[in-house]
């Protein structure tokens, strides 16, 4: 593999880590703010069975795990840090479970689902390939 794609593809790693990341971040705040969801357009009766009775929990696990890990982990690709593709695999993954639970629990409410699986999904895909291709 050529330099010029392997830093290709730490950059897309990244931009996809930094995205993942600060989205997360916003959205668990604002749902931590706003328990009820109403400040991003949500509503408490999507949570009807499930384990949930306020978007607060979920807030707070987006936060910190989408949130959080995300960032931490476009820091580590950021510096090129040997731990950085196996960060961006299981983060995507993390991203992809994610969105296919909150599927399953509250059904397809809006186009930022499928927008976020797919960025978990190339997220795991850019990692997986800086893994496989040894570029670490």
């Amino acid at each position: 593999m050529t330099q010029q794609r392997k830093t290709w593809f730490w950059t897309a790693l990244a931009v996809m880590q930094v995205f993942n990341g600060l989205s997360a971040l916003a959205g668990g705040f604002g749902l931590m703010s706003d328990p009820s969801g109403e400040a991003l357009a949500m509503k408490t009766a999507w949570l009807e069975g499930t384990p949930f009775s306020s978007f607060l929990f979920p807030g707070i696990i987006l936060f910190v795990v989408n949130g959080i890990g995300n960032t931490a982990g476009a820091v580590i690709t950021f510096r090129k840090n040997k731990l950085a593709a196996k960060t961006g695999i299981a983060f995507g993954i993390i991203m992809m479970g994610w969105i296919v639970s909150q599927v399953l629990f509250i059904g397809y409410m809006s186009f930022l689902q499928p927008l976020y699986f797919t960025t978990g999904l190339l997220q795991f895909a850019f990692g997986y390939f800086l893994k496989k291709n040894a570029a670490l």
